[in-house]
């Protein structure tokens, strides 16, 4: 992640906090409708009748089915953060 001007650790810790939900925990709420579904065909999901085109819907569809839940995603995000600042 670029970050313009010297910075601690704490202003490296907030900056990836920020950016970890989009781009680790949930990172299909930015994905668009043909993502959303190829993601649910790639995991043996069918898209709902009527929800192919509907963003919203198929996001809580693929939020169902998320193989990696925000608890796992923030497990994760300690451990790798505690071994990335004590390094």
């Amino acid at each position: 992640m670029p970050y313009p001007t010297p910075a601690d650790r704490k202003d490296l810790s907030d900056l990836v906090s920020k950016n970890w939900e989009n781009n680790v925990a949930k990172p299909y709420s930015n994905w668009d409708p043909n993502q959303l579904q190829n993601y649910l065909t790639s995991t043996g999901k069918e898209v709902k009748k009527g929800t192919e085109k509907n963003t919203e819907s198929l996001i809580a569809q693929v939020q169902n089915a998320w193989h990696e839940t925000a608890e796992q995603a923030n497990e994760a995000y300690g451990n790798s953060a505690n071994w990335l600042f004590n390094t």
